[in-house]
């Protein structure tokens, strides 16, 4: 195998490309990227027996042929090398990059493994795959992957639940303190398709490989969720087992109602962090008329306190909150200010954008002793 390429083309790919392989041993065929050169198109494979990536990018062709390679070593080689253009070449198990243009200022030699002892990658039928907007798609994994679970005892909580509704695509994520929720509309025609739990790092690995412009594919069967963008195609295994009844979560008939100014209140919690006690984390906040009060209570630190304008009319009201899970939903609210609806300071509570938009977050508060 020979060809020529420029090397930031082959960088990018093999930087993706890394992302998917599941060993740092180089002896182990799954650590390796398989390299297929053919009619001036280089097609890059890799996998880890549960996820998958294929790119294809325009070459020259000298010889073509198939090899695979270290991915992680050859990934660092190819991040140091000058953007030039690159000679590629396999013989009888020995990988070469150097110049193309027959200089000598660098040359590299890896071992490889033959193409053969590849795995073969899955496939998906083209007529299940659904078009949606980049830039939208991934906002909607943005305001949920954070509220996955992270215990393992609740696999099925450790990946972000996927369905189509008639008001349209909903992502949801929970790990049992707090629940993000986000139903989009996409100008796109959706056909149906059986509702999935999508690991996390997959999702991750989407805005990754995407622009954030144009569109995607998605298609999901049986098992396994696909995504194609531009010249890329990327799989991964669904995470197995009932998603929780996430709508009887989300508490309806709310009677009041606090608002107050994002960039107050995130300032104010992330002061106020400082202070709370270790373990527990916890934040108290006080509801009075048009204000509210937030304190880390008297602890082994101090006493931190903080005073937020809100929008707020009734009884006075104590909630205390985990910090940690809190601030994370509040990023993610883009708005200049935020709504927490609630019926008792006990019971679950909504935040969401004000003027509200498509997302909301749940957060149980937690016991005040």
């Amino acid at each position: 195998m020979k060809f020529k390429c420029q090397a930031s083309a082959l960088r990018s790919e093999i930087e993706l490309a890394n992302s998917f392989t599941s060993s740092k041993n180089s002896l182990s065929i799954a650590s390796n990227v398989l390299l297929e050169a053919a009619n001036d198109s280089l097609t890059i494979k890799a996998t880890d027996q549960k996820m998958g990536f294929s790119s294809i990018i325009p070459i020259s062709v000298t010889i073509p042929g198939e090899t695979t390679i270290y991915c992680d070593k050859l990934s660092q080689l190819l991040k140091n090398i000058p953007d030039t253009e690159i000679e590629v070449s396999d013989e009888n198990g020995n990988f070469r990059i150097e110049p193309a243009d027959g200089t000598s200022s660098f040359g590299i030699d890896m071992k490889s493994i033959e193409a053969s002892k590849f795995p073969q990658l899955m496939e998906m039928d083209d007529s299940l795959f659904f078009s949606l907007t980049q830039r939208d798609f991934f906002d909607m994994i943005d305001k949920t992957t954070f509220a996955v679970a992270t215990e393992d005892s609740r696999h099925f909580l450790t990946g972000v639940h996927m369905e189509k509704k008639e008001e349209g695509i909903v992502l949801v994520a929970t790990d049992g303190k707090r629940l993000a929720y986000v139903c989009r509309q996409f100008e796109q025609n959706i056909p149906d398709f059986p509702s999935a739990i999508i690991p996390p790092k997959f999702l991750e690995l989407i805005k990754s490989v995407g622009s954030g412009e144009g569109l995607l594919s998605l298609g999901i069967r049986e098992g396994v969720i696909f995504a194609e963008i531009g010249n890329r195609i990327i799989y991964s295994g669904l995470i197995q087992g009932p998603y929780p009844a996430y709508e009887k979560v989300i508490p309806k008939g709310l009677d009041k109602t606090c608002t107050f100014k994002k960039e107050d209140f995130e300032k104010a919690l992330s002061l106020i962090s400082i202070l709370v006690e270790s373990k527990s984390k916890r934040i108290f906040i006080d509801l009075e008329e048009n204000k509210m009060f937030l304190s880390s209570g008297n602890n082994e630190f101090g006493e931190g306190r903080q005073t937020v304008a809100a929008a707020y009319s009734g009884s006075d009201v104590k909630m205390s909150f985990n910090c940690q899970l809190l601030l994370a939903p509040i990023k993610k609210i883009d708005s200049e200010y935020v709504k927490i609806s609630f019926s008792r300071p006990s019971s679950a509570m909504i935040f969401t954008p004000e003027p509200e938009k498509d997302y909301l977050f749940v957060m149980m508060p937690m016991q005040i002793q």
